[in-house]
């Protein structure tokens, strides 16, 4: 028998993955448990779950599974360490897990650094403190102060130097003001621990009827153990943001005709030809960076006025409302379940589960 495990903040709720459940079993897993990390004993080597039987969940404590997708957002440091003690390779008892985590911003900074695709990443530094970001300002004009943990584009501050002695303060709800140098570093300093923010040099990413734009391309693996591009797609902000989400209201367009609009369509097919190849060569490349597998990837691409494409960051576990958006409820389904998929293809190769881990 063959049991996948899906892991989640979220175990209270079982119904919501009815259908992650179901496209195992459709798949040929003989069953499937829905468990939350703090629910896994690893000495005793079983877990406390929802197992999915007769079309419903219901609560029993089973061995642990074969394999797990890790599908959490965890939130409270006793979750968080509970969450990576499970998932850790060398755990004594482990769970082998579909994909592994990337870890926080300045993590997955220094490995990009590691990879051929070096170059195309902004200026970006730890901040230390709040001079950190004050002396990017005053470099490049503006800088983007960003959560080392954060999602979702929540918590960012653009700081933009106006003149001699005086900076703007910019959040992403659209929150103004005006401050000295000194007021300015000592309210990051406030705002942030030394080390829990990076600060990168603030790109050029503005539309001309308002509002920012970047290209996010969602990466996932498929069968065969190969990387494809599962959607790549515009995200356009709303006027007085500063940074793209569709989570917060922006609005998703098709890459080659947003890009023609503004540059034409030789220069368009140029720019999204070289997001593509990063698109799907950098996953191949973090995976050797890091020494480990991952099942899917937000990459998040920015084109400068100019043309010249850079890679904002990477993200795991990434939305996918860009499918929805661009191609209607069946591909967004799939893209869904595409882990899944992955999942069954690797739990039929057992010599493999710990491989890349």
């Amino acid at each position: 028998m063959t049991v996948l495990g899906i892991m989640t903040h979220a175990a209270g709720t079982p119904a919501r993955y009815d259908m992650y459940a179901q496209e195992a079993l459709r798949l040929g897993f003989d069953g499937v448990l829905l468990f939350a990390p703090m629910d896994v004993d690893l000495r005793r080597r079983r877990v406390d779950a929802w197992a999915y039987e007769r079309g419903g969940w219901r609560r029993r404590v089973r061995p642990l599974p074969d394999l797990a997708h890790d599908m959490g957002f965890y939130a409270g440091a006793a979750t968080i360490r509970a969450a990576r003690r499970v998932k850790a390779p060398e755990a004594a008892g482990g769970i082998p897990f579909v994909g592994y985590a990337l870890g926080h911003k300045w993590t997955i900074h220094q490995r990009l650094l590691r990879t051929p695709y070096a170059a195309y990443l902004p200026e970006t530094a730890s901040m230390r403190s709040g001079e950190t970001a004050v002396r990017m300002a005053d470099r490049y004009g503006a800088a983007m102060v960003k959560p080392r943990d954060g999602k979702q584009g929540k918590g960012i501050v653009k700081i933009s130097r106006e003149g001699p002695g005086k900076y703007r303060w910019q959040e992403q709800g659209g929150a103004s003001s005006r401050l000295t140098r000194k007021e300015a570093a000592a309210r990051l300093d406030r705002r942030f621990r030394p080390d829990a923010a990076i600060v990168q040099r603030w790109m050029d990413i503005r539309c001309p009827k308002g509002g920012v734009f970047d290209i996010r391309a969602l990466a996932q693996k498929a069968e065969g153990d190969a990387w494809r591009t599962t959607a790549a797609a515009v995200r356009q902000s709303g006027i007085g943001r500063i940074a793209s989400n569709v989570t917060s209201g922006g609005a998703v367009w098709a890459v080659d005709a947003f890009l023609a609009d503004m540059y034409g369509e030789a220069e368009a097919a140029r720019i999204a030809g070289e997001a593509g190849r990063i698109a799907a060569e950098l996953p191949g490349e973090l995976e050797r960076s890091y020494g480990k597998r991952f099942v899917e990837l937000g990459i998040d691409l920015a084109v400068e006025r100019g043309g010249a494409v850079r890679i904002i960051e990477v993200n795991i576990k990434p939305g996918k409302k860009i499918v929805r958006a661009l191609s209607g409820e069946r591909a967004y389904a799939d893209a869904l379940l595409q882990p899944i998929r992955y999942a069954k293809w690797l739990s039929d190769r057992r010599d493999s589960l710990w491989t890349d881990s």
